[in-house]
């Protein structure tokens, strides 16, 4: 089914048949009185609402988002103009349309030999007792290959934004070899890695965990096999390596967010003025100090377009329900969320990960979502991807403001000795249920 265009006019009916931080808040987070709802009251109201969170939920609904837009449309007044300073149109390579593009665009085969040599690097790496915390260039040495991957590195911010190193067969590998080699290779693409949680994990896991270690109404995304709609993680480049697949399903999407810009700045200018604008609420669900923060979705930074969101701290989830206390998002901010979302599954592309690829892809200008996934009873059946952040210190660009707190726990200098590197997957159950990390959660 092709996906909906967002409705730019209120004539635009269609049929409902077609429903398809951890982060550090960067600014003290700003305590308002609620907000009303951007919607005209009914005729003949006379007492006071309480605001009310409109209808938008973590997973979304088309035939909310048309019904809200097209109400919407009808009272008129929606801004016509782009915000000051943001460009009519993105001209670069990191915009492109997912229905283009050709496999042998982006999937990069390694050769028998360069295999061989990524082997013989973790020979030699390992005979010298040094720690993954210190995995480099220098010690895991890659003559033929490196040079390949370096420039490959160079292409998630000059050229497409991604591409798929394949030729891996994890089968063959310990667990541990599985993660050197991924780390060892992933430090010639961007040599930077970046801390996913407050616990210093440098490696996640994502896999479902069953409801051997929470029950399914508990874990969060990561450690589950729900569907997980478009945003970003926290950080310049992410990296995933597929170690097994999933029975069915579990397929990996990705949007060039500078093809969506295009888009919602032809077709609706005042989408992109909600989503550049500083007072999204964050819900922090209970961590100490304040219950939300505030900061834009969208950032017109040094000449770079950029989207920083997850759905889930917007308008919470079935696993981690939204705070009460909180402010309610206004309708524009709901229909520009969801109008996001469309706006990305209408350019998205469906990449088939096959066993022992690695998908690398610029964080900054993509947004990724995932099927949900039937795993099978083999271990060859369940969808196991391991997950780095990546930053490269030659290319990345430049972090908006409000973004440094986070980007500076991720990237900072901290002290290596406190990383962790968990070789198979963290089954606590307080690690895969809690909600107020942010690290990837969706």
């Amino acid at each position: 089914m092709v996906p909906p265009t967002p409705l730019r006019y209120a004539n635009e009916i269609r049929s409902p048949d077609l429903d398809p931080a951890y982060t550090s808040p960067a600014t003290p987070a700003r305590r308002r009185r609620p907000r009303a709802v951007d919607q005209k009251p009914a005729a003949g109201d006379a007492v006071a609402q309480t605001p009310q969170q409109p209808d938008i939920e973590w997973i979304p609904s088309f035939k909310s988002y048309r019904d809200r837009n097209l109400r919407r449309l009808r009272n008129g007044g929606l801004k016509k103009t782009l915000p000051e300073g943001f460009p009519t149109k993105l001209e670069s390579p990191l915009a492109w349309e997912g229905d283009e593009l050709r496999e042998e665009e982006y999937i990069v085969e390694l050769s028998a030999l360069e295999i061989e040599e990524t082997e013989e690097a973790l020979r030699d790496f390992k005979s010298k007792g040094i720690s993954i915390s210190c995995i480099s260039r220098q010690n895991f040495v890659l003559p033929t290959l490196g040079p390949r991957l370096i420039a490959l590195g160079a292409t998630l911010y000059y050229g497409r934004g991604f591409f798929v190193l394949r030729g891996l067969e994890p089968q063959k590998y310990s667990s541990e070899d599985n993660v050197l080699i991924y780390v060892g290779l992933s430090s010639y693409v961007a040599e930077k890695r970046g801390r996913q949680d407050e616990h210093n994990n440098m490696l996640l896991h994502l896999i479902d965990l069953t409801s051997e270690v929470a029950p399914d109404n508990l874990r969060q995304a990561p450690y589950s096999n729900v569907q997980q709609p478009y945003h970003t993680d926290i950080g310049d480049i992410l990296a995933l390596y597929t170690l097994s697949q999933a029975k069915k399903g579990g397929k990996s999407k990705i949007t060039s967010s500078w093809t969506i810009y295009n888009d919602l700045a032809e077709s609706r200018p005042d989408h992109i003025d909600t989503l550049q604008s500083p007072d999204w609420i964050f819900d922090t669900f209970g961590r100490p100090g304040e219950p939300y923060y505030q900061r834009p979705l969208l950032f017109n930074q040094a000449g770079k377009i950029i989207f920083a969101f997850s759905r889930r701290i917007l308008t919470g989830s079935k696993v981690s329900p939204r705070s009460k206390t909180i402010p309610p998002m206004t309708d524009a901010q709901a229909d520009a969320l969801d109008a996001l979302h469309f706006t990305a599954e209408k350019h998205s592309l469906t990449l088939d990960n096959k066993r022992g690829d690695i998908l690398f892809w610029n964080n900054m200008s993509i947004l990724h979502a995932r099927e949900g996934f039937t795993d099978g009873t083999s271990r060859d059946q369940k969808r196991h991807l391991l997950r780095l952040w990546l930053r490269s210190e030659e290319h990345a660009w430049e972090t908006p403001d409000c973004l440094k707190s986070a980007w500076n726990v991720a990237y900072g200098d901290n002290d290596i000795s406190t990383e962790l590197w968990p070789i198979e997957p963290i089954t606590d159950r307080d690690h895969v249920t809690t909600q107020r990390r942010s690290s990837g959660h969706g």
